[in-house]
């Protein structure tokens, strides 16, 4: 089985990753806080700052340990503020690109040596990133440069003679679950933005995994360096 590396193993869109494709895939995990996964379905988890390029370097000296090599990568991670021009501080702002944006590039970095000959890697986006939206004057800039992000590693691991790293990116709309479900289905603003949506519906997380497995697979091999929206066409009006 293919080793996978879940960065923001956590969160509900990890969690939810690793559940449908637990008998699939060899997990391995990165967050702030530990998850409440079993020894089963990951491997191991660790915790770490991913800002923190030390505590990076420890997770792959314990992964070389184990002689684990990655065949995907996920990085399911991300800091939403809810600033506007009007409230945002200068070290909000720098914290946000720390995690969305910086943190990937240097996490890849350091983990390129753990890296098989062929490699997927996913990144999370955000349809913030691609259309404007209120009070998010750090996060969707950090997201549309992340999708760029993925644009310009695709044309520099061109040159790599070493590795063949396919990396896209996978923006979601708001994705209906347990923690937001009043708040979509039953308040003001939840019936506003689901008037946007041109389907009517929510996405759910069994979508965006969907989309994330298909970019693992050797099906999407000749996509490279795309950004993939996932929104029941949100951002097309």
């Amino acid at each position: 089985m293919k080793n996978v590396l879940i960065v923001g193993s956590a969160g509900y869109l990890g969690r939810s990753y690793i559940q449908m494709n637990k008998e699939k895939y060899h997990f391995w995990g990165i967050d702030k806080v530990k998850g409440d996964h079993s020894e089963e379905v990951v491997h191991k988890e660790f915790v770490a700052d991913v800002t923190d390029l030390w505590s990076i370097k420890q997770v792959k000296e314990e992964l070389e340990k184990e002689s684990v090599e990655m065949d995907a990568i996920i990085f399911s991670i991300g800091i939403n503020p809810i600033q506007s021009f009007y409230s945002i501080s200068e070290e909000t702002w720098d914290k946000t690109f720390s995690v969305n944006l910086k943190s990937v590039v240097f996490m890849i970095k350091e983990l390129y040596s753990i890296f098989k000959e062929k490699v997927s890697i996913v990144l999370i986006g955000s349809q913030n990133g691609v259309v404007g939206h209120e009070h998010r004057i750090d996060y969707g800039p950090s997201k549309a440069a992340l999708i760029q992000l993925a644009k310009n590693l695709t044309l520099d691991f061109e040159a790599d003679n070493e590795k063949d790293i396919k990396v896209n990116v996978v923006s979601p709309s708001y994705i209906l679950n347990h923690s937001n479900e009043k708040l979509l289905k039953d308040s003001f603003e939840g019936k506003k933005l689901l008037k946007k949506i041109p389907l009517k519906k929510f996405v759910q997380l069994e979508d965006v995994v969907g989309t994330i497995d298909f970019l693992l697979s050797d099906y999407s091999k000749a996509i490279r360096g795309q950004n993939i929206i996932v929104d029941y066409g949100y951002t097309i009006v």
